[in-house]
């Protein structure tokens, strides 16, 4: 997001930017629902107030350096401070106040660095034996998310029993451990800061065949697999890498792709085909069809299987829809 012609304020950079805005965001209580490589992309708090209605398919984002943000549902936009202000509801001054007690970044670095400027994530290495300080979810949490102990297991997905955060290790296509994504209410981090967790796909280690089903959350993995549909894989968020989609085409012959049923999602899943169209790589799209849902893990085991088994190609679909025309 470009700081300047997104966000439209002139006085973006006279506001004191927090300087770890992903611990911010989880003060202020704001959920991470998704990343790319500049951006964190949360449910817009303003919605309400602005449209009469909450957010149900956020398309609010903010870049993880500067905190500014921008809704482009509803056009909230500016600086961290405005979500602070939003957020707390005391006004402007005290949302200046709040964010300069987190720590602030130097705004003169900022400004001299430019376009360019990105804080230095030195990737800590990481050991399987890291992963002996998580268990396996315990059956409350399973039952929460709608998966069996056996797909948890298949997919190596772990729990925190001391905060009560799920575990997703990353791995590489390799099977080597890169380190792993913490998600819990009102938390997400990927860990340790700076893994290339674009190197892989989650989910890759279990793949048997040539068949795979893409969705955007690691647990929904799982999901599908408690559902009985195997080869679930997750880039960890909605965009794909150029190496994730380069593993896809190594690894599969047919793809079923399940991005989230949004906006974003759909606009992913024909970046998908479009990329695979003429490769030999057959790709579906998982047919959510009328179901007001966002993904697998708010779908029924039966309403997964049947969206997997219509699975349909795109370009049939819309020449069925131009035939009854």
């Amino acid at each position: 997001m470009s700081r300047r012609t997104r966000a439209g304020n002139n006085d973006i950079f006279d506001a004191p930017i927090p300087g770890d805005v992903l611990s911010a965001l989880g003060k202020l209580g704001i959920e991470i629902v998704g990343e790319d490589s500049e951006n964190w992309r949360i449910p817009c708090p303003a919605h309400l107030r602005r449209k009469g209605r909450e957010d149900r398919n956020p398309s609010c984002y903010v870049h993880k350096d500067t905190g500014v943000f921008l809704c482009f549902s509803c056009a909230f936009k500016g600086p961290f401070v405005r979500l602070a202000e939003e957020i707390r509801g005391e006004g402007a001054d005290d949302a200046a106040q709040w964010v300069s007690e987190q720590g602030v970044i130097d705004r003169a670095v900022r400004l001299l660095a430019g376009e360019t400027y990105a804080r230095k994530r030195e990737t800590e290495e990481v050991t399987e034996s890291h992963l002996a300080l998580f268990t396996e979810p315990p059956a409350k949490a399973l039952a929460s998310k709608g998966i069996t102990a056996e797909a948890a297991r298949r997919f190596e997905i772990l729990w925190d029993p001391k905060r009560k955060y799920w575990i997703f290790p990353v791995r590489d296509e390799n099977g080597r451990l890169l380190g792993w994504q913490e998600k819990g209410k009102d938390h997400f981090l990927n860990y340790p800061e700076g893994m290339q967790k674009g190197d892989s796909l989650f989910g890759l280690q279990a793949l048997e065949g040539e068949e795979g089903v893409l969705v955007e959350s690691p647990v929904d993995t799982a999901v599908l697999w408690t559902a009985g549909i195997a080869g679930g894989l997750a880039p960890y968020g909605a965009i794909l890498t150029p190496k994730q989609l380069r593993i896809l085409g190594g690894r599969l012959s047919r793809l079923v792709d399940a991005h989230d049923n949004d906006h974003d999602g759909k606009r992913e899943r024909r970046k998908v085909f479009d990329h695979f169209h003429g490769t030999g790589l057959i790709v579906r799209y998982f047919d959510y069809g009328d179901l007001a849902v966002k993904d697998p893990g708010e779908m029924t085991p039966e309403e997964n299987r049947a969206a997997y088994k219509n699975a349909y190609h795109p370009m049939m679909r819309r020449l069925s829809t131009f035939g009854r025309r």
